[in-house]
C-alpha cells in the first residue's frame, strides 16, 4: 500500500494469526511521518466552547463575543488543529477532489465522534446542490465511513452567492442563514440532543446557524464536533 499523502510505500508486518485465520484487518493508508505532521488538540489546553488550542479552557474571544449575542447553549470539540498541514490536506481533499484522502482520518475522527456525548442523532453538515455538481462529494459524511448519520437538514445557498471557503472573515460573520429543517423530520427531533459534524471551525458562524435551525425546531441540546479548528 502506498501512501496516500506522500505516495511512498508503507510497510507492514503482519502477524502470523492474521495468516492464519479469517481475521479482518484495516490497511495502513497513511505512513507514519505523513501523520505526525497533522497536530492533535489537547483538551485540558483549548477553549471550552470552540475547542481552540490556547493556554487554557476559558473562553477564547471569539467565543466570549457569540456568548454576548447568543442565548442558546452550544459548544464544539475538535480532533486537531487547522495549521498548515491540515490546510494543505483540505485543499487536496475538498478543493482538489481528492476522494481517496478520506482515508487518511475517516476512523481517527469517527473514533473521537464516539468519544462524546451520548445524543439522539449525529447530523453531518449538508451542502448545496452548486456544491454537489463542482465536487461531487460531501467531504464530512466522506469522514464518516464508520458512522451513520441522519439527514436532517437542508442547504438551500443561492448560486451568486459566495461559499463560506471564498469568503473572508468579516463576509463570513455576516452570512445569512441557508439552513432549513428537511420537510419529513420536525416531529422526531423535537426535544432532542444533536450532535453536529464538520470538517473545520473556523469562525463558528455555518454551525452556529445551524444550531440555531435546529433549536428553532425544537432540540433539547446541540452541539458539534469538526476535524480541526
Amino acid at each position: 500500500m502506498d501512501c496516500l499523502l506522500c505516495h511512498r510505500q508503507i510497510r507492514e508486518s503482519w502477524p502470523l494469526g492474521f495468516l492464519m485465520l479469517p481475521q479482518k484487518k484495516r490497511v495502513t493508508t497513511t505512513c507514519s511521518d505523513c501523520l505526525a505532521a497533522f497536530h492533535k488538540i489537547d483538551r485540558e489546553m483549548s477553549c471550552e466552547g470552540c475547542g481552540r488550542q490556547q493556554n487554557s479552557r476559558k473562553l477564547c474571544q471569539d467565543c466570549l463575543k457569540w456568548q454576548a449575542k447568543t442565548t442558546y447553549d452550544f459548544s464544539n470539540r475538535a480532533l486537531f488543529q487547522y495549521d498548515e498541514a491540515m490546510k494543505t490536506y483540505m485543499h487536496d481533499y475538498k478543493f482538489q477532489g481528492n476522494y481517496q484522502l478520506r482515508h487518511v482520518f475517516d476512523v481517527t475522527f469517527s473514533h473521537f465522534i464516539g468519544m462524546q456525548t451520548e445524543v439522539d442523532f449525529l447530523v453531518a453538515l449538508p451542502i448545496d446542490r452548486q456544491t454537489w455538481q463542482t465536487r461531487g462529494f460531501n467531504q464530512v459524511t466522506g469522514l464518516l465511513t464508520e458512522l451513520s448519520t441522519t439527514d436532517l437538514l437542508v442547504m438551500d445557498r443561492q448560486k451568486k452567492e459566495k461559499r463560506q471557503s471564498q469568503k473572508k472573515r468579516r463576509e463570513r460573520l455576516k452570512t445569512s442563514n441557508h439552513f432549513q429543517i428537511d420537510v419529513e423530520c420536525p416531529e422526531q427531533i423535537k426535544n432532542k440532543r444533536i450532535l453536529l459534524l464538520d470538517d473545520v471551525y473556523t469562525t463558528g458562524r455555518t454551525l452556529r446557524h445551524a444550531s440555531e435551525t435546529l433549536y428553532a425546531a425544537g432540540c433539547r441540546k446541540v452541539d458539534s464536533v469538526t476535524l480541526c479548528r
